[in-house]
C-alpha cells in the first residue's frame, strides 16, 4: 500500500483516538454530542490551516498538480504518508477555497484592500477569499458555543432551525468536496474525511436539538456533560493550535495560496 512513517506514528494514532473520540459523542446526549463534534472539528481546522501555510512558505506559488518537489523534502506534512494519500495536494487545490471557486469570494493583488479605490464589493469578496477551514473554524466554534448565541434576542427562536439549516448546507458542500477529492483527485485526505464525518454527524445531532424546542440557555448545559479532564485540555489543545496558526500567519509573507490559483481538470473552456 505504499505507507510510510507518517502513517505509522503521526496518522494511525490520531486516527485512532478520534475514533474513540466519535465513540464518545455518538453515544452521548445531544448537547454532549454537539461539544464533542465541536471540539474535533476545531483540531482538524487548524491543522489544515497549519498544514497549507507552512506548504506556501516552503513552496511558495505550489502547484497541487504539479508540486516542484514531489517528494516534499522543504516540508511534508503529517497527512501525506502513500502516494494515494497526499494531504497536500488536496489541501492546496482549488475547491480548498470553494468561495473563490464559485465566484462568491474574489482574489486580490497582494496590498489591494488598502486601496481606496477599491468598491466595497470588491473589498468584501477579497476578505472572504479565505480557505475552507477557515470556514469550518467558525462553524465548528458555533456549534461549541451554541448556547451562547442563545443570548442574541433577535434570532433566538429561529436559531436551532438555522443551525439545522446550515448544518445540511455543509453536508452538501462535504458531498461535493467528497466527490473532488476521491473522482476528481483521486486522492485521500486523513484531514478532510475527518472533517466530512464530523460535518455529517452534526446534521441528524442539530435535528435533535430542534426538537427538543429548547431556546434559553439555561436548558443547557454549556459543555455538555463532557468531564472536565477531557473538556479543558481539549479546549486548551484547540486554543494553543489557533495562536499557533495566526502566529505562524502573521509571521510570513507566504500565506496559503494567495500568489496563485490553478484550474482543475476540466475547469477550463
Amino acid at each position: 500500500m505504499g505507507l510510510d512513517g507518517n502513517f505509522y506514528w503521526k496518522v494511525l494514532p490520531l486516527v485512532v483516538a478520534e475514533t474513540g473520540v466519535f465513540a464518545y459523542a455518538f453515544t452521548s446526549d445531544l448537547r454532549t454530542c454537539q461539544v464533542v463534534l465541536g471540539l474535533l472539528g476545531l483540531w482538524w481546522c487548524f491543522a489544515a490551516l497549519w498544514v497549507e501555510i507552512r506548504i506556501e512558505q516552503a513552496y511558495p506559488g505550489f502547484q497541487y498538480d504539479a508540486p516542484a518537489d514531489p517528494a516534499m523534502k522543504a516540508y511534508r506534512p503529517f497527512c501525506d504518508f502513500a502516494p494515494w494519500a497526499t494531504c497536500s495536494k488536496v489541501l492546496m487545490s482549488p475547491p480548498g477555497r470553494f468561495l473563490r471557486y464559485f465566484g462568491i469570494a474574489k482574489q486580490l493583488p497582494a496590498g489591494a484592500l488598502k486601496d481606496p479605490d477599491l468598491g466595497a464589493v470588491d473589498k468584501v469578496r477579497g476578505m472572504i477569499d479565505v480557505p475552507n477551514p477557515s470556514l469550518g473554524v467558525l462553524f465548528f466554534a458555533a456549534h461549541l458555543f451554541y448556547p451562547a448565541l442563545l443570548l442574541l434576542p433577535i434570532i433566538t427562536p429561529l436559531l436551532p432551525w438555522l443551525f439545522f439549516a446550515a448544518c445540511c448546507g455543509v453536508g452538501l458542500m462535504t458531498v461535493w468536496l467528497a466527490f473532488n477529492l476521491f473522482f476528481v483527485l483521486k486522492d485521500f485526505c486523513v484531514v478532510c474525511v475527518s472533517m466530512y464525518v464530523a460535518n455529517f454527524a452534526l446534521i441528524p445531532m442539530m435535528y435533535g436539538i430542534c426538537k427538543l424546542h429548547r431556546l434559553s440557555v439555561g436548558d443547557y448545559e454549556f459543555f455538555g456533560a463532557v468531564p472536565k479532564n477531557v473538556l479543558y485540555p481539549f479546549l486548551a489543545m484547540d486554543a494553543v493550535m489557533g495562536v499557533a496558526v495566526v502566529a505562524l500567519y502573521l509571521s510570513t509573507p507566504a500565506h496559503a495560496r494567495e500568489v496563485g490559483y490553478t484550474q482543475m481538470p476540466g475547469d477550463a473552456a
